[in-house]
């Protein structure tokens, strides 16, 4: 479980700054799922301001972390004395009249929700989010610090990616604040199972009541999957990686972090080949964000402000060339046959016809947009909300088939992202700009790509991904266009209620509303099989009645269906030019 990295000494202070934090975490109440915080400082100083962050790297929204902050208070640790402090803002502490050391102490409420950006605490394990629950000095991200758990009643074993004290196991050290913050903590009563892929040693933590024979058989497939994507960029950045996968509870996500990722999946699924299949995408999603985004990453993206949002256009390069590759790695890891590979492709290149989406938002737009309308959705925003994930990875293949097409040497984003990493990773040691991506994308490829995408990224406009898959000779192929009612619905008690409305160009506008009850279909009372039996034999243009109960009132409206392919799907072309199988053979044979 240990990093293997250089020895460090315990309550190492920055003596430039006259300050020393140690950490300790500790559980108030298991039952009640509190954990208690105390930060013993050392100081010259007598005024100092703490915050707690309000947000998590990866995940970009304001979650106002400080909600779940209570009873904080701060006392002179050789009097016991209290020291004067003032809440000044949401998530900022003012400390006046500051002794040499004190200490501040507070709890912190774990159990809002089961997610990756979230402190969770149970009898089982405990799931530690830095942001959510270290407070840290003002204008002093640089300090680094101590973190000591006293857990080990309930839990034996700390996991993390931070630098472990050789002394005590319970004791880690972070360089700074953004290092803490970027190395979540989970708690566990569960062994660790280790592999080495390249020249890092990676351990894999599974949470949840599964067989030792499904951790090393996962573990021998995370291998192969991370041997596959350090090849892939000839780089192996770290000594060490830490997966968590916690199996506890039905839940779907993940987070990356710098050393490590955070993982929840739904234990009931795993057995399932399928299933299993988009566990092992999701894992080889966060692993290769190693690269892309926790060091090759748009300019905006760090260093961070934890108070506010960080701002950027390109999260179509850092998730949406995520995206592409997750599933691309797979398959040329083994683990996805051609046929499947094709079906994935075409499942998110459908998800983006399926509404009026491209129309409203730009790639762009969808980008810095995330964290008031991507991660805030309503009922609405399937219908006007661009995925920069989704999006973003079926541009990412349309470039990397273009840049087959146009390069002479037949070089890809692969060659590109290699670039990256030389240039701004590990000589200038920061983000790129757009404008930099796309110089690096020419001066790599001898390709314009930005002439070529420009529009897809900053309008609203739908890319031509048959123009882009025809390169490679890959076809659609839609028949049987069938009615659409432009709406979805839920059963409730017997009764049937409008669930999801779908605006699409083709279709006009009715009057329907979310959670609409529908009593009747053609004059005929509704039935929880009433919405099927009436598509099944539903035209394009056709028009049907309902009557509708909206807030107990009785209403009637007449809709004309849209229409839609009932069958349509993406083939091989094998009658294309030689030409067109070659760049296919190269793109399905070598990885790009």
């Amino acid at each position: 479980m240990a990093k293997e990295q250089e020895e460090k000494t315990l309550g190492k202070s920055d003596q430039s700054n006259s300050l020393q934090l140690d950490f300790e975490v500790s559980i108030f109440d298991l039952f009640k799922h509190y954990f208690q915080v105390t930060v013993r400082v050392k100081t010259d100083q007598l005024e100092m301001n703490f915050c707690l962050p309000s947000w998590t790297p990866g995940s970009y929204m304001i979650r106002d972390y400080g909600t779940h902050l209570h009873k904080f208070e701060v006392k002179n640790s050789n009097t016991g004395e209290s020291v004067h402090w003032e809440m000044v803002d949401l998530h900022r502490w003012k400390l006046k009249n500051l002794p040499p050391e004190f200490e501040i102490s507070y709890i912190i409420y774990a159990f809002e929700d089961f997610t990756v950006r979230t402190n969770y605490l149970e009898t089982e394990f405990g799931f530690i989010n830095p942001p959510a629950l270290f407070l840290y000095p003002e204008g002093k991200l640089e300090q680094s610090s101590t973190i000591q758990f006293q857990v080990s009643n309930h839990f034996p074993y700390v996991y993390s990616s931070l630098t472990r004290s050789e002394e005590d196991n319970h004791i880690f050290f972070a360089e700074n604040f953004d290092e803490l913050f970027d190395s979540p903590f989970h708690l566990s009563k569960q062994n660790s199972v280790f592999f080495t892929s390249g020249s890092t040693k990676h351990e894999l933590l599974v949470e949840g009541d599964v067989t030792f024979d499904f951790k090393t058989k996962l573990a021998l497939d995370l291998k192969r999957i991370t041997e596959t994507q350090i090849d892939w960029m000839m780089d192996s950045p770290n000594p060490y990686y830490l997966f968590v996968l916690n199996l506890s509870l039905p839940a779907y996500g993940g987070l990356e972090h710098r050393a490590s990722s955070i993982n929840y999946f739904n234990p009931e699924l795993i057995y399932d080949e399928e299933e299993y299949k988009k566990l092992l995408e999701l894992l080889s999603h966060e692993y290769f964000h190693l690269w892309n985004i926790k060091r090759i990453r748009p300019i905006a993206l760090g260093p961070f402000d934890y108070q506010k949002p960080n701002l950027t256009r390109e999260l179509w390069i850092a998730e949406g060339f995520t995206s592409f590759y997750d599933a691309y790695f797979l398959f040329h890891s083994g683990f996805l046959s051609k046929e499947e590979y094709l079906s994935k492709l075409q499942s998110d290149i459908f998800s983006l016809e399926d509404n009026e989406a491209d129309y409203w938002m730009s790639l762009e737009e969808s980008s810095f947009t995330a964290w008031t309308k991507y991660y805030k959705r309503n009922g609405n925003s399937h219908n006007i909300t661009v995925s920069y994930y989704t999006k973003g990875g079926v541009i990412a293949l349309c470039m990397n088939l273009f840049l087959l097409k146009e390069s002479k040497e037949k070089k890809t984003i692969r060659h590109v992202f290699q670039k990256l990493n030389e240039i701004f990773v590990k000589t200038k040691n920061r983000g790129f700009t757009k404008q930099e991506f796309f110089d690096t994308v020419k001066e790599v490829t001898g390709v314009d790509l930005k002439t070529e995408f420009n529009q897809y990224l900053e309008y609203p406009k739908p890319i031509p991904v048959d123009h882009y898959l025809d390169i490679i000779g890959i076809q659609r192929i839609q028949t049987d266009r069938v009615g659409d009612t432009g709406f979805k619905t839920k059963e409730k008690n017997g009764n049937l209620y409008i669930q999801k409305l779908l605006h699409k160009a083709d279709m006009a506008s009715f009057d329907l509303m979310l959670d609409d009850e529908i009593l009747a279909i053609n004059g005929k009372r509704a039935t929880a099989n009433s919405l099927q039996k009436l598509e099944k034999n539903l035209g394009p243009g056709e028009k049907f009645h309902l009557i509708l109960s909206r807030a107990g009132k009785i209403k009637e409206s007449m809709i004309t269906a849209s229409g839609y392919y009932k069958t349509r799907k993406f083939v091989i072309a094998e009658d294309c030019s030689d030409d067109r199988k070659e760049l296919r053979e190269f793109f399905l044979r070598n990885i790009v």
